[in-house]
C-alpha cells in the first residue's frame, strides 16, 4: 500500500499548491467516492497532508515512518570512516605474536 502522498497524487515533492490541487482534482475524477470509497479516502488524506506549503513542511519534518534497523545501520555505516591504527598499537600487536 502506497503511503507517500506525492506518490498517491502522482506528483513531484517540488510541486506547488496549484499543481497539487490540479493533481488532486484529476485523481478524484479518476477515482470518485461512489465508485471506490477507500481509494478516494487515500487520495483525500494525501491531499490534506500536503495541500499548503505549511502542511508540506510539517509532513517533511514530522510525518515520516520510522526507519528500519537496516536503514539505521547503513546510515551509521556510511558515516563511519575507518582510521589507520596508531603505530604503537601495530607494534604492540605484532610483538605479541
Amino acid at each position: 500500500m502506497i503511503t507517500d502522498p506525492y506518490e498517491i497524487l502522482g506528483i513531484s515533492p517540488a510541486a506547488g499548491d496549484a499543481e497539487i490541487r490540479a493533481a488532486y482534482i484529476a485523481a478524484v475524477r479518476d477515482c470518485p467516492p461512489e465508485r471506490d470509497p477507500s481509494g478516494f479516502e487515500a487520495i483525500r488524506a494525501a491531499y490534506e497532508k500536503i495541500e499548503t506549503l505549511k502542511k508540506r513542511l510539517e509532513y517533511e519534518m514530522f510525518d515520516r515512518t520510522a526507519p528500519t534497523p537496516e536503514d539505521l545501520f547503513f546510515r551509521l555505516r556510511g558515516s563511519f570512516v575507518p582510521r589507520r591504527p596508531e603505530e604503537r598499537t601495530i607494534v604492540r600487536v605484532l610483538d605479541k605474536k
